[in-house]
């Protein structure tokens, strides 16, 4: 294929529209460079818990009272990352969205590099554009493991496009260490594995068909996995006691030990109806294009000789293997969900809808050019079925929140106004891709713009309802730390609310050693300090030394007591000393 076949040579009109939608992408991109300074977590339940995670979890794990629902995530590597910059920089949560944007647009970048190749300037622009204008960055540039996960994934997409086919020992090792530090960083890890050892399965039975190779992309893929996890392990002060299989508990011990009740398994379901639907409606036209593409190849080739994945072929089906494994793992690890059956889980697969435009560019772009009208047809009413079939699962209680979803949230029920536009702008891409003479990465590159524009409106909206409490919170925070830190006894923190308890312990650098949801007398025998939501007293020895909106400081009237506080047991070093937050 030459890259004439990529794409058609643009006019100066697509260029100037290319530009304001690059205007308009980096209008809304902005709009999120003012939460990259923020003192405390945006996403105040997920960032909360990677953080003290991160930085306390021998000490979590010694005392497993002290933070109840907090649970070992299985992050190591994204821990790694937090306790490096921790010892490196004075502003970890600024340097850590900085780092982890630069991670997930990187990503994408390795992606177009891969299929660069075989596409025109001006194909490559728009498919850049048009990922750039998917707006998951919002959950990128946080103190989240999205971004390291897809500057790793795009790396992996890389590797395949350089050495599957040239050095497939070389690449299967790669591929495996990659694999394992995904899988320390997310739980969705695993499924890259699974799409690595399909792409392989499918090279052996409709190319290659050399068992050798398979068993030695196999064996090493294995070996190069588990050395990654292990060493990572070590690497973090964590030896495992099971190298084969630790890094399966504390995410998977449900499903493994068959525990899913039947509400579990019906929110899976549900989960997997919604993401399937709102997947065909986002990336139907890439997938099937790519999909039919390699078809069509591999078809010619019988009977004419052996068929081999050239290497944008490999990249894509990599990318569209990996979509669908992270559909199935997201859906079976929401069936340990039950008690919130309404999620969609936008933010562990919506990454991957920009990922797999940039793969299937070059398809496109060929069938764009001579594809024929079936194809547009077919490409036109492939997302509409996909929209129809969302709104099905939006009207069973599916919603999309802003914390949980990125371009998903702009269909958010309970914003009917923004959910009739977002639905209009899926209906009139469809309508241009079957019937208009557009470029269909250009139609759905405007198709982006009009959702990233809707749901940032919307997420702005639900920052702004919360902005208050957070900046009071932020402030409160600070001056109970203030005060933490004179006095020499031990501290408690009485919140009713996990995220806010996660929350004070993580400001106040794990210095509370007792955590309660209501006053306890015998608990507080020893404590100096109580850090409470509220304004409720503990006790009456008790005085008030600070009052804010949500919380108040207490401090003992009499020393009677006070002791010293201790380390805990188990901590040490790092995630145990008080300027480690």
């Amino acid at each position: 294929m030459t890259q004439g076949d990529a794409g058609r040579p643009r006019g100066p009109g697509a260029t100037a529209a290319h530009g304001l939608l690059a205007l308009a992408a980096a209008a809304v991109a902005l709009v999120y460079a003012n939460r990259v300074f923020l003192d405390l977590p945006f996403y105040a339940g997920a960032e909360s818990a990677h953080l003290v995670q991160a930085l306390y979890g021998k000490t979590l794990a010694a005392r497993a009272d002290l933070l109840p629902q907090t649970r070992d995530l299985g992050d190591t590597l994204f821990g790694l990352i937090v306790r490096t910059l921790t010892y490196g920089t004075q502003n970890l949560l600024p340097w850590l969205r900085i780092l982890s944007a630069c991670a997930y647009f990187g990503g994408l970048a390795l992606v177009l590099a891969s299929v660069r190749p075989s596409l025109e300037r001006s194909a490559a622009v728009g498919a850049l554009l048009l990922a750039l204008a998917y707006p998951y960055y919002r959950f990128a540039a946080a103190a989240l493991p999205e971004g390291w996960y897809v500057g790793l994934l795009g790396l992996a997409v890389f590797a395949t496009a350089r050495l599957y086919g040239a050095r497939p020992i070389a690449h299967a090792a790669l591929a495996g260490a990659l694999v394992g530090a995904m899988t320390l960083l997310k739980p969705q890890g695993l499924a890259i594995g699974a799409a690595f050892l399909l792409l392989a399965l499918i090279d052996l039975l409709l190319g290659r068909r050399d068992l050798r190779i398979f068993l030695g992309r196999t064996a090493m893929f294995a070996a190069a996995f588990l050395a990654s996890v292990n060493l990572l392990q070590l690497a973090a002060g964590q030896a495992a006691s099971e190298p084969f299989s630790f890094y399966l508990g504390h995410r998977y011990d449900a499903l493994l030990a068959g525990a899913i009740t039947p509400h579990g398994w019906i929110a899976g379901g549900r989960a997997l109806a919604a993401m399937a639907a709102a997947s065909v409606m986002l990336a139907a036209v890439p997938a099937l294009t790519g999909l039919l593409r390699v078809e069509m190849r591999w078809r010619w080739h019988r009977g004419r000789g052996r068929f081999f994945l050239a290497s944008h072929e490999a990249t894509f089906l990599l990318v569209l293997f990996s979509f669908a494994a992270t559909l199935g793992l997201t859906a079976l690890l929401a069936t340990g969900e039950s008690a919130d059956p309404s999620r969609i889980w936008g933010r562990q697969f919506e990454a991957l809808v920009p990922m797999l435009w940039l793969a299937a560019a070059p398809f496109i772009g060929e069938f764009d050019r001579a594809g024929g009208r079936w194809w547009r047809l077919a490409m036109g009413a492939a997302p509409v079925v996909g929209l129809a079939v969302l709104a099905a699962c939006l009207l069973g209680g599916v919603a999309p929140r802003a914390w949980d979803a990125a371009a998903l949230s702009a269909f958010a029920l309970d914003h009917p106004v923004a959910a009739g536009l977002a639905a209009l702008a899926v209906v009139a891409a469809g309508a241009a891709t079957a019937f208009g003479r557009r470029p269909v990465q250009t139609i759905w590159l405007a198709a982006f713009a009009a959702l990233a524009v809707l749901s940032t409106v919307l997420d702005v909206g639900w920052e702004r309802s919360n902005a208050a409490s957070r900046r009071a919170l932020a402030d409160e925070l600070a001056g109970a730390a203030v005060i933490v830190e004179q006095r020499p006894g031990g501290v408690a923190v009485i919140s009713p609310d996990p995220i806010q308890a996660r929350m004070i312990y993580w400001r106040l650098r794990a210095r509370p050693i007792t955590i309660l949801a209501a006053p306890d007398a015998a608990r507080l025998g020893e404590i100096d300090t109580v850090v409470a939501a509220g304004s409720q007293a503990p006790g009456a020895e008790w005085r008030v030394a600070f009052r804010g909106r949500q919380l108040t400081v207490f401090t003992r009237q009499t020393g009677v007591a006070v002791s010293a506080r201790a380390l805990v047991a188990g901590g040490g070093g790092l995630q145990s000393e008080p300027g480690s937050g």
